[in-house]
């Protein structure tokens, strides 16, 4: 059995069609969520603290950058 299918087969896992139709509705509006928001399935609810701290984002940011810049030549 593929991960894919073992993954859907918890009560956690969302199919790919279920999936893209949430997607639909919070990027059409029919699910609110305010810029920023954590959305889980249908329930929408403010991400963590951490996800809000500048100085992380700051943080992620360089790493991103250092982790992707191209190699010296």
């Amino acid at each position: 059995m593929s991960h894919t299918i073992a993954m859907t087969l918890t009560p956690f896992a969302t199919d790919r069609r279920m999936a893209g139709r949430r997607l639909a509705d919070i990027v059409s509006g029919r699910i609110a969520a305010p810029t920023g928001a954590y959305v889980d399935r249908a329930t929408v609810d403010r991400s963590s603290d951490e996800s809000y701290d500048p100085a992380r984002e700051q943080e992620l940011w360089d790493a991103v950058e250092r982790l992707t810049a191209p190699y010296p030549t």
